[in-house]
């Protein structure tokens, strides 16, 4: 019999002052210019009589301080015993995300994260009034389309209304692409330029969030979401791929799954709503992208885990035509193709798919 056990260490930033220009912390406040200092610089200022870390970054333009969230590094020990007189361990550290993670001082619900060694990324975050610190609260992850941004995508599916009146944490992250003055896009395996093609890690960009947030508010690791749309949606499955350790379901709108091999080693339940008058990505595979059929891909996400023997049944409706199953563990996949629709997210998208991520929390 063997037990595996997982023990996160987490470790402060270690500040190396030695290696920044001097500055008199007493001349500076958060949202002050900061024109004669370098950028990066970093001060710890009394705030309230509190310390608080302040960075100097470039601001619509203009180089001003910014509060800085501390770095964070993560290992994880796994240690394996057997029932025998003998015992073996061994310490396999996951990646070490180093990171600051600065709120901008006229957006409070924007954030900028600046990972060791890449260019400063951007997301949005919204935390319901709600929220209680003595109780996990369910997270979602929502990825616009291909050229989008995330205040467009968070705006037009009204989802700081839907955090606000069902109590979970949102974050909206901008893609990668307007830092080369391109359009934005996730890189969600073969799909889509320019973050693909110059191999930028979003799935890394995307435990940084998760991390950062999980530093400062009680999140439901039973409850963490992906939802997204076209290339948001290929985001998604990526993430169902290859974090299903964290990611419990996700919600797909007109995406498709894009990756060369996906076999999660937890279930990871699925509603997927597609249009099947969709010619941007297309039902059946193919198109601009040229994507894999979207039903086999959809199918094959569980077929590496206890869900992999999940019979699916198809359901025709006036209008639609649904693709399900079931596994024991609670864990469900869904897909729905509607007749009439095209390459759009109707408003009523938004409801189904959040009231289907609410019904499906990770089992323990």
């Amino acid at each position: 019999m063997t037990a595996v056990k997982k023990v996160f260490v987490v470790l402060g930033a270690i500040l190396v002052w030695t290696a920044i220009p001097a500055v008199s912390a007493n001349a500076v406040s958060i949202g002050q210019t900061c024109t004669k200092t370098a950028l990066g610089t970093r001060v710890s200022i009394q705030v309230n009589k509190k310390p608080v870390v302040v960075v100097c970054r470039t601001v619509a333009g203009r180089k001003k301080w910014i509060r800085a969230a501390v770095q964070t590094l993560v290992t994880t020990t796994t240690s394996t015993s057997t029932t025998s007189t003998s015992s073996t361990s061994t310490t396999v550290p996951e990646s070490v995300l180093n990171f600051i993670d600065a709120i901008d001082p006229i957006d409070p619900n924007l954030h900028t994260l600046t990972i060791e060694n890449q260019r400063p990324r951007t997301y949005r975050l919204v935390v319901p009034d709600s929220y209680n610190s003595q109780v996990p609260t369910p997270i979602l992850f929502a990825f616009h389309g291909l050229g989008g941004s995330a205040a467009t995508f968070e705006n037009a599916l009204q989802l700081p209304l839907f955090s606000q009146g069902m109590n979970f944490i949102l974050v909206t992250p901008n893609g990668w692409g307007s830092e080369a003055g391109a359009q934005n896009s996730w890189n969600a395996g073969k799909c889509c330029a320019p973050s693909n093609n110059n191999g930028i890690d979003d799935v890394f960009f995307v435990k940084a969030i998760l991390q950062s947030v999980s530093r400062k508010y009680l999140v439901d690791s039973s409850r963490i979401w992906a939802m997204g749309f076209s290339n948001g949606g290929m985001m998604s499955y990526r993430l169902a791929c290859e974090v299903s350790e964290k990611f419990s379901a996700i919600a797909v709108g007109g995406g498709a799954l894009v990756v060369d091999s996906c076999s999660p080693p937890h279930p990871v339940s699925i509603i997927h709503l597609h249009g099947n008058q969709d010619s941007t990505i297309p039902i059946d595979g193919g198109g601009p992208f040229i994507i894999p059929p979207v039903i086999n891909a959809f199918k094959q996400v569980n077929t590496a885990n206890e869900c992999s023997a999940m019979q699916f049944v198809v359901t025709l409706e006036s209008n639609s035509e649904s693709t399900s199953a079931i596994c024991v563990d609670g864990t469900e996949a869904k897909l729905i193709n509607y007749f009439d629709q095209a390459h759009n997210w109707p408003s009523y998208w938004t409801k189904d798919m959040i009231k289907f991520l609410f019904a499906h929390p990770r089992k323990p």
